[in-house]
């Protein structure tokens, strides 16, 4: 086979596989371009996505009352962010108090 002939099965392969990679995993622009858009305005202002390992998202809030205010919001905040994911892998949140920078 020919180099030639070897770049449309190559480049092929690679979106396969790329298209299957990418329902796994999940990067931080992803993730962050959609938060606001499910929290709100207000509660992204006091909140950060700090990583994202095993499926979990680990969220920054700047006080305890934001905690608890996402908190109680958590299975909402899952269900929608799953969502707006579109089937990416995304089981649990877990908010801590952190710095939001």
């Amino acid at each position: 086979m020919t180099d030639e002939a070897k770049k449309p099965l190559e480049d092929l392969v690679k979106s396969i596989i790329g298209n299957f990679a990418g329902k796994e995993k999940l990067t931080e622009e992803e993730i962050l371009s959609k938060w606001g858009a499910v929290v709100g305005e207000q509660a992204a202002k006091h909140s950060r996505p700090r990583s994202f390992t095993d499926s979990r998202l680990i969220v920054h809030v700047d006080d305890s009352s934001w905690l608890y205010e996402l908190t109680t919001r958590k299975k909402y905040i899952l269900n929608n962010l799953s969502s707006e994911l579109k089937g990416k892998k995304l089981k649990d949140i877990t908010f801590r108090i952190g710095e939001l920078k």
